[in-house]
Protein backbone atom coordinates (compact mmCIF):
# COMPACT_ATOMS: atom_id res chain seq x y z
CA UNK A 1 0.00 0.00 0.00
CA UNK A 2 1.15 3.63 -0.86
CA UNK A 3 0.17 6.33 0.54
CA UNK A 4 0.55 10.13 -0.99
CA UNK A 5 -0.40 13.40 0.48
CA UNK A 6 0.58 16.81 -1.26
CA UNK A 7 2.21 17.92 1.87
CA UNK A 8 4.53 15.26 1.36
CA UNK A 9 7.35 15.38 -1.58
CA UNK A 10 8.03 11.71 -0.82
CA UNK A 11 6.20 8.36 -1.48
CA UNK A 12 5.19 6.67 1.51
CA UNK A 13 5.66 2.77 1.58
CA UNK A 14 4.69 0.05 4.15
CA UNK A 15 8.17 -0.23 6.37
CA UNK A 16 8.91 -4.19 6.52
CA UNK A 17 9.06 -4.24 10.46
CA UNK A 18 11.73 -6.90 10.53
CA UNK A 19 14.02 -6.97 13.40
CA UNK A 20 17.94 -6.61 12.89
CA UNK A 21 18.43 -8.87 15.76
CA UNK A 22 15.39 -10.99 15.41
CA UNK A 23 13.91 -9.78 18.70
CA UNK A 24 10.34 -7.65 18.76
CA UNK A 25 10.66 -7.03 22.91
CA UNK A 26 7.53 -6.28 24.75
CA UNK A 27 7.12 -3.50 27.29
CA UNK A 28 4.77 -2.68 30.38
CA UNK A 29 4.68 -0.11 32.82
CA UNK A 30 6.58 2.36 30.34
CA UNK A 31 5.69 5.71 29.27
CA UNK A 32 6.58 8.25 26.75
CA UNK A 33 10.25 9.50 27.81
CA UNK A 34 10.33 6.38 30.56
CA UNK A 35 12.31 3.53 31.02
CA UNK A 36 11.19 0.44 29.08
CA UNK A 37 10.44 -2.48 31.61
CA UNK A 38 10.40 -5.88 29.57
CA UNK A 39 7.43 -7.96 29.38
CA UNK A 40 7.40 -11.25 29.68
CA UNK A 41 5.34 -14.71 28.46
CA UNK A 42 2.67 -15.35 30.97
CA UNK A 43 -1.00 -14.08 32.49
CA UNK A 44 0.14 -11.90 35.24
CA UNK A 45 1.26 -8.80 35.69
CA UNK A 46 3.81 -8.00 33.28
CA UNK A 47 2.92 -10.43 30.64
CA UNK A 48 1.31 -11.23 27.45
CA UNK A 49 -0.25 -14.37 25.96
CA UNK A 50 2.41 -17.17 25.29
CA UNK A 51 0.59 -17.38 22.15
CA UNK A 52 -0.13 -14.11 21.54
CA UNK A 53 3.18 -12.45 21.61
CA UNK A 54 4.76 -8.97 20.66
CA UNK A 55 6.44 -10.33 17.11
CA UNK A 56 2.62 -10.67 16.06
CA UNK A 57 1.81 -7.21 15.85
CA UNK A 58 4.42 -7.02 12.74
CA UNK A 59 4.21 -10.55 11.12
CA UNK A 60 1.75 -9.00 8.46
CA UNK A 61 -0.90 -11.68 9.36
CA UNK A 62 -4.42 -10.18 10.97
CA UNK A 63 -5.30 -13.59 11.95
CA UNK A 64 -2.66 -13.20 14.68
CA UNK A 65 -2.27 -10.97 17.68
CA UNK A 66 -0.40 -9.26 20.22
CA UNK A 67 -2.32 -9.42 23.99
CA UNK A 68 -0.46 -7.45 26.73
CA UNK A 69 -2.26 -7.73 30.25
CA UNK A 70 0.08 -4.69 31.94
CA UNK A 71 -0.59 -3.97 35.08
CA UNK A 72 -2.86 -6.11 35.54
CA UNK A 73 -3.12 -10.61 35.54
CA UNK A 74 -5.25 -12.42 33.22
CA UNK A 75 -8.68 -12.13 35.23
CA UNK A 76 -8.99 -8.55 36.14
CA UNK A 77 -10.93 -6.39 34.15
CA UNK A 78 -10.75 -2.60 34.86
CA UNK A 79 -9.71 0.65 32.81
CA UNK A 80 -6.04 0.02 33.62
CA UNK A 81 -5.65 -3.02 32.27
CA UNK A 82 -3.17 -3.42 29.15
CA UNK A 83 -2.13 0.14 29.38
CA UNK A 84 1.55 1.49 28.96
CA UNK A 85 2.38 -1.66 27.17
CA UNK A 86 4.01 -1.79 23.69
CA UNK A 87 7.01 -2.86 22.00
CA UNK A 88 10.26 -2.14 20.65
CA UNK A 89 13.00 -3.34 18.00
CA UNK A 90 15.52 -2.27 16.01
CA UNK A 91 14.87 -2.30 12.44
CA UNK A 92 17.16 -4.94 10.22
CA UNK A 93 17.02 -2.24 7.08
CA UNK A 94 18.45 -0.06 9.65
CA UNK A 95 17.60 3.97 9.49
CA UNK A 96 14.04 4.79 8.31
CA UNK A 97 11.72 8.28 8.16
CA UNK A 98 8.45 6.71 9.35
CA UNK A 99 5.93 9.27 8.13
CA UNK A 100 2.40 7.17 9.03
CA UNK A 101 1.15 4.97 11.39
CA UNK A 102 -1.99 2.18 11.11
CA UNK A 103 -3.50 0.28 13.47
CA UNK A 104 -5.35 -3.01 12.68
CA UNK A 105 -7.58 -5.01 15.37
CA UNK A 106 -7.56 -7.99 16.48
CA UNK A 107 -10.36 -11.00 15.93
CA UNK A 108 -12.14 -10.28 19.05
CA UNK A 109 -13.24 -8.05 22.32
CA UNK A 110 -13.91 -4.42 20.76
CA UNK A 111 -12.86 -3.09 24.26
CA UNK A 112 -9.15 -4.12 24.12
CA UNK A 113 -8.40 -1.84 21.01
CA UNK A 114 -6.08 0.83 21.58
CA UNK A 115 -7.38 4.31 20.82
CA UNK A 116 -4.23 6.27 22.46
CA UNK A 117 -0.83 5.28 21.19
CA UNK A 118 2.62 6.87 20.61
CA UNK A 119 5.95 6.31 18.17
CA UNK A 120 9.49 7.25 19.67
CA UNK A 121 12.58 6.86 17.77
CA UNK A 122 16.52 6.31 18.25
CA UNK A 123 19.44 5.64 16.78
CA UNK A 124 20.45 3.24 19.50
CA UNK A 125 20.79 -0.40 19.81
CA UNK A 126 20.45 -3.15 22.12
CA UNK A 127 20.12 -3.03 25.99
CA UNK A 128 20.18 1.11 24.69
CA UNK A 129 16.65 0.84 24.25
CA UNK A 130 15.53 -0.10 27.67
CA UNK A 131 16.50 3.72 29.11
CA UNK A 132 14.14 6.07 28.10
CA UNK A 133 16.82 8.79 27.47
CA UNK A 134 17.04 6.80 24.16
CA UNK A 135 14.47 7.53 22.58
CA UNK A 136 12.88 10.28 20.69
CA UNK A 137 8.92 11.15 20.99
CA UNK A 138 7.54 11.43 17.12
CA UNK A 139 3.84 10.73 17.63
CA UNK A 140 0.92 10.71 20.82
CA UNK A 141 -2.74 10.61 19.61
CA UNK A 142 -5.37 9.08 18.39
CA UNK A 143 -4.33 5.44 17.03
CA UNK A 144 -7.21 5.80 14.19
CA UNK A 145 -9.46 3.59 15.56
CA UNK A 146 -11.97 5.95 17.36
CA UNK A 147 -14.76 4.19 14.91
CA UNK A 148 -14.28 0.75 14.94
CA UNK A 149 -13.40 -0.65 11.55
CA UNK A 150 -14.71 -3.90 12.55
CA UNK A 151 -12.58 -6.67 13.71
CA UNK A 152 -9.27 -7.83 11.78
CA UNK A 153 -9.31 -4.41 9.85
CA UNK A 154 -7.18 -1.39 10.04
CA UNK A 155 -7.91 1.69 11.30
CA UNK A 156 -7.50 5.29 9.75
CA UNK A 157 -3.62 5.84 8.66
CA UNK A 158 -1.92 9.22 11.32
CA UNK A 159 0.00 10.72 9.89
CA UNK A 160 3.30 11.99 11.72
CA UNK A 161 5.19 15.28 11.08
CA UNK A 162 8.53 13.49 11.54
CA UNK A 163 11.37 13.93 8.88
CA UNK A 164 14.38 12.49 10.91
CA UNK A 165 15.89 9.29 10.12
CA UNK A 166 15.99 6.48 12.96
CA UNK A 167 16.85 2.65 13.09
CA UNK A 168 14.82 1.38 16.16
CA UNK A 169 10.89 2.30 16.93
CA UNK A 170 8.85 2.32 20.19
CA UNK A 171 5.20 2.04 20.03
CA UNK A 172 2.99 2.42 23.42
CA UNK A 173 -0.56 2.48 24.01
CA UNK A 174 -1.95 4.57 27.09
CA UNK A 175 -5.69 4.74 25.87
CA UNK A 176 -8.13 1.62 25.10
CA UNK A 177 -11.52 1.59 23.75
CA UNK A 178 -13.06 0.09 26.90
CA UNK A 179 -12.90 -1.98 30.23
CA UNK A 180 -11.23 -5.33 29.49
CA UNK A 181 -8.54 -7.37 30.91
CA UNK A 182 -5.72 -6.52 28.43
CA UNK A 183 -4.43 -4.19 25.30
CA UNK A 184 -4.65 -6.29 22.06
CA UNK A 185 -3.55 -5.56 18.05
CA UNK A 186 -3.35 -7.37 15.11
CA UNK A 187 -0.95 -5.25 13.19
CA UNK A 188 1.18 -1.90 13.84
CA UNK A 189 1.99 -0.42 10.43
CA UNK A 190 4.33 1.95 9.77
CA UNK A 191 4.61 4.38 6.73
CA UNK A 192 8.13 6.12 5.61
CA UNK A 193 10.88 6.07 3.12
Amino acid sequence: MSLSNSTYCHIVDQIPLIAANGIIQGVYNTVVGGDSTAATPGLGVGQYTATETPDKACDGDTSTKYVSFGSCVSTDVNDQCGLNTGLYLELQRGSTVVRALQIDTADDEPARDPLIVSLEGSNQSGTSLTLGSSWTLIYNGPSGLATDPDRKSGGSIQQINNMISYKSYRFLVSGKRSTSSAVQYSELILYGY
